[in-house]
Parts: C-alpha cells; structure tokens; sequence
C-alpha cells in the first residue's frame, strides 16, 4: 500500500477508536501498522481527518487532540532503540535545551567590534555605553530570564489548548535527518557546505474559519504543489504570528491547526521552513507598531486593545509568551529550518496621529544610537530564550538591512553581533542590479559586516516585479536577472536566496509573485545548479 494511503488508513482507524474513547485500541492500531515508522504519513492524515471529523467543534477537537498525544507517545515507544534497535530519537534536543536556560546572558557587548581606538566603530562603542540605562542594560541574569519563563508558561496553562507537535519523541524523519548548522560562519547540512534557494510564502497558514488568515488560503493541493515544485533541501519562509495564524478567530484563543497543518505537508514533502513569529508593526499582526520601547522590554506585555492595535482582539498574549508557546510546540518537527523572531525589525518611532494602525510610512527615527541599543536587547534576551527553548536550530534575524532605524551603516554590525543571533539577513528590492544599494547601507556593505561578525548571512526576501502588463518586465527576463542576481549575491557571501513571493496564480498582471509556470520557478526547481 502506498505510504500516504496507509496513513490515511491508520488515521481513520485511530478516529474510530477514538469516538469509541479506545486510547489503547488506537495505540494497538498503530503497533499492528506494518510502517509504524512513516510518520509524516499517519501523522498528515491524523490531522486532517481528525479536523474533518471534530466538525470543528471545541470539545471534540479537545478530546481528539488528548488522544493524538497518547497515541504519539505509543507510537515513541515503538520508534525507540529498544522496540527498533538501529533507530535513533531526538528527545536528547529538548532535554539539551533545557539544560541550556539556565546559562547567564550578556547585554550591551560588542563582540565582534575592533578595539582599535582610531576606528569609528569604537568611537560609536564609547558613545553607546554612555548612554542611559533606560535604553541599555549591562546585564541580564539567568534569574531574569527565568522569572520571564515562569510567567509565560503560567499564562500558557490557561491559554494553550492543545498539545505539543507531537515528533518530539519519533526521531528524524529519514529524509530530513540533520538540523542546519554553522561551521567557519557558513552554514552547513549534514556536516557539508549548504546553499539553497527557496521563497518565500507568507500566506500559507492562512486557514479560512480557523484564523482570520493574512493573504490567501491555499489548499492541501496547492501546498503540496508548491513544496514539490522546490528542490531538495529547500527552505520556505512564511508568517507564524499569533495575531493572523495562530490564534482562533471565533475563540480568540490559540489554535495550532493551521500551522500543524503547514508543517505535516512540509514533512511529507522533506522540506523546511522559517517561521517568522512577528511582524514590525502590519495589520496581519495586530497593527502594533514595535518602537523602542517594546524592544526594550515591552515584549513582554499583551498589546490587544483598540487603543494600541488593529482592535480584532487578536493578539491576547504578549510576545514574550507567544514565542514559549510557538517555539515548545514546533521545536522538534523535521520540518523545522530556523526562526525568525520577527520580519524588519526598526526600533524607529510612531508619531501619535498615525497610532495605532498609520504608521508604516510615517516612522521617525530621532534616535538612531538608542535604536540601535534596543534592538540589540531584544534579540540578546529573546534570541537567548530561543535556543535556550530549541538548543538545536538556529535564529535568523529577518533584518531588512538596507538603513532602517537601528540598524543604520555600522549599526547593523552592532545588532548583528548579538548572541542570540546566529544568521543574517538582508532583503533585496534592487531590480535587476546584482548587488544593490549604497555604499553605506548595501548589500556590498553587509557582506563585509557578516564576514567581520563570523555569521552566515542570506537574502531572506529577493523579488523583481514582472508580469505580462505593458511596460512590465516579462516574465522570461526576470528569471534571467534573478539568475545574475542570485549567483552574484551567492559568490559575494550570501549563504542562500527566499524568492518573494510564491502563490498559485499571480495576483496582478504585474507583480512579485512567482508561480506554478513561472519561468522563475522552473529555475528553482533546478536548484543553484539553474543559477
């Protein structure tokens, strides 16, 4: 029986069992399964047909997912070394992560930064740790972290319905056996070099009456159509925020089915993704602008009222607590790329006529020193806590790069030094020049800052307009500077490229958008070797 008919076969036996209230009957059901071990099928079936079942109705899909937990913990024991000598498990990741949160945390240092007294960076430095406490801190202990933690996770205990994704204690999937890596400040695979290019695809958690969805909801098919239209190893960048995606329209709780979604057909299809758990301030996230202050700390604090967001109600849980309940839950899914805290981060200011739901075009930065110091606490503290919570995957920090507030010229070195970054990013509106931007805030630019900091650097969001309107570049010739484009940017020290932005059919006749027959993603179906 092919692999995905045997999943479905198993998932509508264990609903079964399940509307018997059998837990034992279902877990019998799976140790008689002859492919115990093809878990991205069972897994993707169990999902799917449980939700169909559910009806969607809150009880059921409760119990359904209490079972789902008793199962997979039955199916953990039959995937362990003792019931399958030769396989391995990856529940050492959490217990490693866990022995990790209690280390001390640095703040305000900058690594990587000459101590050269001539230099403009020092000079920079010494104006930096002169400034006052209310935008810097020296240090922050393990116990303040801790005291975060315990908060989240009290709060979560109310909040959080459903259980963790349940690959915790399956091990690898075969196809998917290595987490990346870095080595020498490029990322590697399975102990090799590693390249990719990908895209981006921010709309597929988008789930039509679980979530209030940010851009288009895509089916099943259209998911599996774009995961096998990448090459292997691919990487898929696409919006987790709690505001949109993850929480329940209807309930205004978390809902994790339409991210399980998205994960279970990544799985089926050995991929990967980048999850991006925040946005700077867009309307698919609550509206609330992220300033300074939040960057300083006001992460913490649920912002879910008219008079700081988009006023849907939304966004019931504060950052701080939402990354807690997003990272435990996905941690373990081989699925799992890297994650981005959140999308172009600027620590710049609002102005209070355009608050709370104006002010994308209407920022300032009167600051440019303090911004920078409070983008360089938010990722310490909260770059921190993800690897603390995920010991095994790496933080991308989703920086536009080209001179937003904070990250202005050397402030990008500054910020990048952090911690709790492992990779950087930059994305890329230049048109067809290969290497784009000026001089002090181009891509030439944070090539050399990523090689000065020892970090992997990529183009985490790359798109050309095309299209077949009058005027517009044709698609055919913007698969051919995308090719000059990415192989450039590749030779110049980027580790990898997201294409903006994959959707089933274009949205306009001039666009961004790359799709099935786009000669664009025939490259990258083609891999770096089309490039």
């Amino acid at each position: 029986m092919p692999a995905t008919s045997r999943g479905a076969s198993t998932a509508r036996t264990l609903l079964c069992d399940y509307r018997c209230t059998n837990a034992e009957g279902a877990a019998q059901t799976l140790e008689n399964e002859a492919d115990v071990h093809n878990v991205a099928a069972v897994t993707r079936a169990f999902v799917r047909a449980s939700r169909g079942e559910a009806g969607r109705g809150a009880l059921r899909a409760l119990l359904c997912a209490v079972l789902a937990a008793a199962v997979f913990a039955r199916l953990g024991e039959l995937a362990s070394p003792a019931a399958a000598p030769g396989r391995s498990t990856s529940a050492g990741g959490s217990q490693a992560a866990e022995a990790t949160s209690t280390r001390p945390v640095t703040l305000g240092v900058r690594e990587n930064e000459s101590a050269t007294p001539e230099s403009a960076t020092s000079m920079r430095t010494a104006s930096r740790l002169s400034t006052s406490s209310s935008t810097t801190s020296s240090t922050v202990t393990a116990t303040t972290i801790s005291t975060f933690r315990s908060i989240a996770t009290q709060k979560l205990a109310g909040a959080q319905k459903l259980p963790r994704w349940p690959f915790a204690r399956l091990g690898a999937h075969p196809a998917v056996s290595s987490t990346i890596a870095i080595t020498g400040g490029r990322l590697t695979l399975g102990g090799a070099p590693y390249t990719f290019v990908g895209v981006n695809a921010y709309e597929i958690g988008t789930e039509w009456g679980t979530n209030a969805g940010c851009g288009p909801m895509e089916s099943d098919a259209e998911l599996d159509q774009l995961f096998s239209s990448l090459p292997p190893n691919s990487l898929v960048r696409f919006w987790a925020l709690q505001g949109t995606i993850a929480t329940n329209v209807t309930t205004h709780q978390l809902d994790w089915a339409a991210l399980d979604r998205v994960f279970a057909i990544a799985v089926a299809h050995h991929q990967r993704l980048i999850p991006v758990l925040a946005g700077q301030g867009n309307g698919c996230d609550g509206s609330h602008w992220q300033d300074p202050s939040w960057y300083n700390g006001g992460f913490q604090q649920a912002f879910n009222d008219p008079s700081t967001t988009d006023g849907r109600g939304l966004t019931p849980l504060s950052y701080w607590d939402y990354i807690q309940a997003v990272v435990q839950r996905y941690r373990s899914s081989p699925a799992l790329g890297m994650w981005e805290p959140i999308s172009e981060a600027e620590a710049s200011t609002c102005p209070q006529q355009f608050q709370p739901t104006s002010c994308e075009g209407h920022q300032t930065c009167p600051n440019e020193v303090a911004a920078a110091a409070s983008l360089r606490h938010f990722y310490d503290v909260v770059g921190t806590e993800i690897h603390a919570l995920d010991s095994s995957h790496l933080v991308e920090d989703g920086l536009l790069g080209s001179g937003q507030c904070g990250t202005t010229w050397t402030d990008y070195q500054y910020v990048s030094s952090s911690s709790g970054i492992d990779v950087l990013s930059y994305h890329d509106y230049y048109g067809s020049a290969v290497i784009g931007g000026d001089q002090w805030n181009g891509e030439a630019e944070r090539f050399a800052e990523a090689r000065a900091v020892g970090k992997p650097i990529i183009g985490g969001e790359v798109g050309i307009i095309a299209g077949s309107a009058s005027g517009c570049t044709t698609l055919q010739d913007r698969a051919d500077e995308m090719r000059a484009k990415v192989s450039a940017q590749i030779q110049a020290g980027s580790s990898g490229e997201l294409i903006w932005d994959w959707l089933p059919s274009p949205t306009t006749p001039c666009t961004f958008d790359t799709f099935p027959g786009d000669p664009l993603m025939t490259a990258v179906r083609g891999g770096l070797g089309a490039f």
